[in-house]
């Protein structure tokens, strides 16, 4: 190949990954959270393709499209019309699929759960992909700066490093199809549930008597370390629940034995709702709407946790009081949601839920 072929291919690559990765930054402001969605189910084609078999397919063509890159930017002889041809396939086929899908997935029938994890993970696959043309680019600019035509080894190990976080976010869309709405509800659920479990846990250690407190104390002047020691027990002692407020510390015990059965209720309602909802309930409206609406107050309920926690710091038990009633009637609402089983019938949680309702008042 001519030194001028050669120039003219660098050159190419070059502006094709300038214009790709211009390309991405608008792929990820449409895909920003603060992007108000426009495209609704009535503006689609009448049978637009199911939005969760674009995206693993597109995903799978992207995972190996960046596999040639990566080979090509390790193997020599460089060869920057062969980065064009992959590059040109990912800006032209892949990259475009998954946004098609995004526009696709809308939150009149998909919810507004499905939506929003599409979103976030396809996001994640556009700014690894702009990492690896950020690669490709430099190499390219190396080569045509009359650089060794095989990069150095780090340079070697950076590329097999983006082509494996790349494959990551991808396997994160491709499992978008087997997780569905349930699969992320569950995964959602859980982890407030450990929000709850972490705020049990910090309001048990606050409300911890405290050890030696009947130790002899001197009434001399102490060394340093014993000024320093004094005054982190001052600073400690002032997180913790004065010995003189024992309603305090009922209401304290309480609360935490009530947060104990709202953890409780994550746990029935990811066995008995979350991990029941099948594809088919997937795409049936009144369900999708149902399970965002309960995904939603799941998520509120640590919200209100935090706050109530707060209000047992401020030594301030009305509003704990009044915050921990509100606790209750927010999981009760949760329960009412799915009180019936998805099929609308009676079942274990059904009667199961009564009797929580019953405990916790």
């Amino acid at each position: 190949m001519s030194s001028s072929k050669a120039q003219s291919d660098i050159k190419t690559l070059l502006d094709l990954t300038t214009s790709s990765r211009a390309l991405l930054t608008q792929y990820l402001t449409i895909l920003s959270p603060q992007t108000t969605q426009t495209t609704t189910s009535a503006t689609l084609s009448s049978n637009p393709p199911n939005p969760l078999h674009v995206l693993r397919d597109s995903a799978k063509l992207l995972k190996a499209h960046v596999t040639k890159l990566s080979l090509l930017l390790l193997n020599k002889p460089f060869t920057p019309s062969a980065l064009v041809k992959v590059l040109r396939e990912v800006s032209a086929v892949c990259l475009p699929a998954m946004m098609s899908a995004v526009e696709t997935c809308t939150s009149d029938v998909w919810g507004n759960l499905l939506r929003d994890e599409v979103r976030v993970r396809v996001s994640m696959v556009v700014r690894q992909m702009d990492v690896c043309l950020a690669e490709v680019g430099d190499v390219g600019r190396g080569e045509g700066e009359g650089r060794k035509r095989r990069p150095s080894e780090g340079k070697s190990r950076d590329s097999l490093a983006s082509t494996g976080v790349v494959w990551e976010a991808c396997d994160g869309v491709i499992e978008l199809e087997s997780l569905d709405v349930g699969g992320i509800a569950v995964g959602k659920a859980e982890m407030y549930r450990d929000m709850i479990k972490d705020a049990i846990q910090e309001l048990k250690e606050w409300g911890e008597d405290e050890e030696g407190d009947d130790e002899d104390e001197d009434d001399g002047v102490g060394s340093d370390e014993e000024d320093e020691n004094d005054i982190d027990d001052m600073f400690e002692a002032a997180n913790k629940l004065p010995k003189d407020q024992p309603e305090l510390r009922k209401l304290l015990d309480d609360a935490v034995d009530k947060l104990k059965k709202v953890n409780m209720l994550y746990t029935a309602i990811v066995k008995r709702r979350l991990k029941t909802f099948t594809s088919t309930q997937a795409r049936m409206t009144v369900h999708v709407n149902t399970m965002d609406e309960l995904i939603g107050k799941l998520k509120e309920l640590p919200e209100m946790i935090d706050e109530l926690a707060n209000s047992f710091y401020e030594l301030d038990s009305d509003e704990a009081k009044s915050q921990m009633n509100e606790i209750i009637t927010e999981s009760e609402d949760a329960i009412k949601l799915v009180k019936l089983s998805w099929e609308g019938k009676e079942d274990v949680f059904t009667a199961w839920s009564t009797k929580w309702v019953e405990v916790i008042k």
